[in-house]
């Protein structure tokens, strides 16, 4: 796909460039080599990273969760093209939010994540930095390419163990109040088995202290 793309995001994993084809607004992600990876190593890991992220971008809106439609993928290139959500991440808006919003957006972080583990799927990089708030206020859930299905008890409970550890480190200051509404979410929609992946978090957690 032929278009005048736009850097917008140069990052380690990723360069993500914005376009417009027939007036619809398009976002390029293309996974760029690593020099310090034999080639193979590196073809094989962003190959696959790619795929990945397409087929769970899909696999998570037939959920019922809100994420960016893929026009095309493209393997030799390690790309995908996908809708551009017009909005900003959760991260960035956190620090200027009100208590009662964040706990909104936080509930509705929380219901994302349990409708993926509902599907038996996993996120893997489940931070803020990767829910985009729309103009709507809608929630949306990007980069999928450490996701996973047919996830395990431990595997739902590393995704909330990660989720934790983000806040600790990002938003320090509103962890407290984000893990509660985040949890409150999660587990709405969960039910009595989010009883089981809330203490293997806590299990992990209390691993990682010993490490």
């Amino acid at each position: 796909m032929r278009l005048n793309w736009k850097l917008m995001t140069l990052g380690a994993e990723s360069r993500i460039l914005h376009g417009v084809w027939n007036n619809q607004e398009l976002i390029l992600k293309i996974r760029p080599s690593k020099s310090y990876l034999i080639d193979t190593i590196d073809s094989m890991l962003r190959r696959s990273r790619t795929s990945r992220e397409s087929r769970m971008l899909t696999y998570a809106r037939s959920l019922g969760i809100p994420t960016p439609c893929v026009h095309w993928l493209d393997l030799e290139q390690c790309s995908i093209v996908m809708d551009f959500i017009e909005g900003d991440s959760l991260k960035n808006l956190v620090a200027n939010l009100r208590e009662e919003k964040l706990r909104i957006f936080c509930r509705a972080f929380g219901k994302l994540i349990a409708s993926l583990h509902n599907g038996d799927a996993v996120h893997g990089d489940p931070t803020t930095s990767n829910v985009i708030v729309d103009r709507t206020e809608k929630l949306w859930l990007i980069d999928f390419g450490l996701s996973e299905r047919n996830a395990t008890i431990e595997m739902k409970g590393t995704d909330l163990h990660l989720i934790y550890r983000a806040l600790e480190t990002t938003h320090w200051k509103q962890q407290e109040v984000m893990l509660q509404s985040i949890i409150e979410g999660y587990s709405s929609l969960v039910g009595p088995q989010s009883n089981l992946i809330l203490e293997r978090m806590r299990d992990i957690r209390e691993r990682g202290r010993y490490h």
